[in-house]
């Protein structure tokens, strides 16, 4: 009868938090409606048009587009070049510095980056030149619209209107646009060397990430604002099987690509152990209260639902990678002739590390899943482990989401995991609190265009952008 008795009085429990405590929406303001002259529009316009490549066919060529796009944004934005200072770098990254009102204050950092992904492979299915930036339809078309010269040109945008309008940061305030960030990141390494060096620490550091998600979660029908807190580590391993090489009709038992094979296999089928805690916990804690019934009972009550939930998260690649170190085979080498056995065979398996998992825990993790001593494992080039957590409490994230209410008053915001990686990663050591996000409306369709083709941006989207940057710049000074 006892079992019966607590058995309901949990179902009970469960129930009234499912229906009472939902999270209370905290009320906001709506931004002044800031009126974003044609001039902005034409400005990205013109700024897609400059081939800034991370992978250019010609050093020349590369550093004869940056030059010419740096000339532009010198012209584009006088007040900005005029009032801010520019301090020199030994790449084609751009650093500049805005005095602040109480020099005493740690400083802030805005980061975005001029280079795009090639394009050159993709050009016969674009509707138009991928540098052509063409405007149809109310949409700009353009290698580089959403990965990052939206984000860029909007940060331009915006202060060149905050100094016309006489506007001055209570933070001193640096702009950080590095020139390779979708190769190796050198251009943001060289000025977070030149931070570290001078001894110089931050309050806040924003770059680019996630944005206001429209249709990412199905079980939420309102808008999300994703606010990045942290992002994943990054670790390549290479695989190798050596076997004695020899003719096709006479095969032994298992070839190296067949030895190989199954260890790729295995590591697919016994992949890291996913955890419900930390970031993708805190996600779900503020979204949970906008899902069904059943689902809020469930992710309201995690300690005891806590294997449904990872079981369920893991169905689904993209939020399999927020509760778990995610492996992927992406390259995969043995043979060169059709009737002679390799006497090699390698794969290349990239890691995406989630905080608490470390890179050290990769070789153990690949020889206990592949069990096979003719498999030798080690790692190769950079590795580094998920970026330290920046705190909700913090001046950035509080002005960060004040602002995010203010563009988008429907939308939940909620911290969340990067799993790519960002120039940020370099600038660990000079703040605590590293946020990514790019005030930008953005669909699962909108994702597939990012290094995709007819990659393109709403100009109202882009226009709101601007608003976001020039609120978010008045926001950060009522945060001393």
């Amino acid at each position: 009868m006892k079992f019966f008795y607590y058995f309901f009085l949990l179902l009970f429990t469960f129930s009234v938090q499912a229906q009472f405590l939902r999270k209370k929406k905290k009320k906001t303001l709506p931004y002044e409606n800031i009126v974003i002259s044609d001039s902005a529009t034409q400005h990205l316009v013109k700024a897609i048009q400059f081939e800034t490549l991370s992978k250019p066919d010609s050093l020349f060529f590369y550093a004869k587009e940056f030059k010419k796009f740096k000339a532009f944004l010198k012209t584009s934005y006088p007040l900005v070049f005029a009032n801010l200072k520019e301090i020199p770098v030994n790449s084609n990254s751009i650093l500049l510095k805005w005095e602040g009102s109480n020099t005493k204050l740690m400083p802030n950092l805005f980061m975005a980056h001029q280079d795009v992904v090639p394009a050159k492979q993709q050009n016969s299915k674009w509707q138009f030149p991928p540098f052509g930036g063409e405007i149809k339809d109310g949409y700009i078309y353009g290698r580089g619209t959403l990965d990052d010269k939206s984000s860029l040109i909007a940060i331009f945008e915006a202060t060149e209107y905050a100094l016309k309008n006489k506007y001055q940061p209570l933070r001193t305030t640096y702009f950080a646009f590095g020139d390779d960030e979708e190769a190796d990141g050198n251009g943001a390494k060289e000025i977070a060397e030149y931070f570290i060096k001078n001894k110089i620490e931050f309050e806040l550091i924003l770059d680019e990430g996630p944005g206001v998600g429209l249709d990412i979660i199905p079980e939420i029908s309102k808008p999300i604002s994703f606010i990045g807190i942290a992002e994943k580590g990054y670790a390549t391993a290479e695989i190798t099987v050596d076997q004695e090489s020899g003719h096709s009709s006479m095969p032994s038992k298992h070839t190296a690509i067949g030895i190989l094979s199954q260890a790729v296999a295995n590591i697919e089928n016994k992949p890291f152990k996913a955890h419900y805690h930390g970031l993708a916990k805190k996600l779900f804690d503020e979204i949970a209260s906008e899902m069904s019934f059943t689902q809020r009972i469930v992710f309201k009550n995690s300690w005891l639902f806590s294997g449904l939930i990872k079981k369920e998260l893991s169905k689904k690649y993209s939020t399999n990678a927020f509760i778990r170190t995610t492996a992927a085979t992406t390259i995969f080498t043995s043979g060169q002739s059709e009737n002679v056995l390799p006497h090699k065979a390698s794969a290349t398996i990239n890691f995406r590390l989630i905080p608490g998992d470390s890179v050290q825990d990769i070789v153990p993790y690949l020889n206990r899943v592949i069990k096979n001593p003719k498999v030798k494992v080690a790692l190769k080039g950079n590795t580094y482990n998920a970026s330290p957590i920046a705190k909700k409490k913090s001046i950035g994230y509080k002005a960060l989401s004040k602002t995010s209410l203010e563009l988008f008053p429907e939308a939940i915001v909620a911290p969340i995991l990067v799993i790519g990686s960002t120039d940020s990663r370099h600038f660990n050591r000079t703040c605590k609190n590293i946020l990514r996000y790019i005030p930008l409306r953005f669909t699962n369709a909108d994702l597939e265009k990012v290094h995709g083709f007819d990659e393109n941006i709403e100009i109202e989207n882009y226009h709101n952008m601007i608003r976001f940057y020039i609120r978010f710049f008045h926001n950060l000074n009522e945060f001393p």
